[in-house]
């Protein structure tokens, strides 16, 4: 919650990084002379975005949040968020996705950095690899994780089949777990190789293996 011009907003979206959010949202419809009793009651009506801070719910014990979270920059805001509402009761499970292909190569082990930092388990799997390698992809990614401290086959995995990778993170989960899945968020499709594309959706695979637990 927070307040502009006296008039106080109270949204149903988690993490400050939406007051960023709301604020540039409000400075245009201001611009436009929308009034803000107008910007109150939309933005206090929406209830979450797909694929971004998104949790899947089946009835488990643990929690499932999907993100997207594809940049060094959104996936430190995303874990400022989970720490600011005191999300972590138990442990972290971390399914990172491990950078399209194609794109900027130095920021694959840096997330990966961040993901071993903040997680007690980090399982890298495929993401976008586009017309890289996606092994050659999580062997980068997996750098930053060891030189922050995780160690592979244990806190750290690489999992080179996305579903795979998911569904280990599931079973490893425990009451009070939080399992992350990051990197595709709601798209809709893996991108490989010779621009091919797999008919994927991060939100209904989690939701498929929930239900089979």
């Amino acid at each position: 919650s927070f307040e502009v011009q006296d008039t106080h907003f109270d949204l149903k979206l988690f993490g400050k990084f939406n007051v960023y959010n709301s604020l540039a949202a409000i400075s245009l419809a201001l611009s436009q002379g929308l009034d803000l009793t107008v910007c109150k009651k939309a933005l206090e009506e929406v209830e979450g975005l797909p694929g971004r801070m998104e949790f899947i719910n089946e009835g488990q014990d643990f929690k499932v949040l999907v993100d997207y979270a594809p940049e060094p920059e959104s996936l430190n805001q995303m874990y400022r968020t989970i720490q600011d509402h005191g999300m972590k009761k138990g442990k972290i499970i971390h399914v990172l996705g491990s950078c399209g292909g194609g794109r900027d190569i130095s920021r694959r082990p840096v997330l990966g950095g961040i993901a071993a930092k903040n997680a007690d388990v980090v399982i890298i799997a495929n993401e976008d690899p586009y017309d890289d390698d996606p092994m050659e992809i999580i062997n980068q990614v997996a750098q930053g994780a060891i030189q922050a401290g995780k160690t592979e086959g244990e806190s750290l995995l690489k999992v080179l089949d996305r579903r795979e990778a998911i569904q280990k993170a599931l079973n490893l989960a425990k009451k009070d777990d939080l399992v992350i899945l990051t990197g595709k968020g709601s798209e809709q499709a893996i991108c490989v190789a010779k621009g091919k594309k797999i008919i994927w959706d991060e939100r209904q695979v989690a939701r498929k293996i929930l239900k089979t637990l």
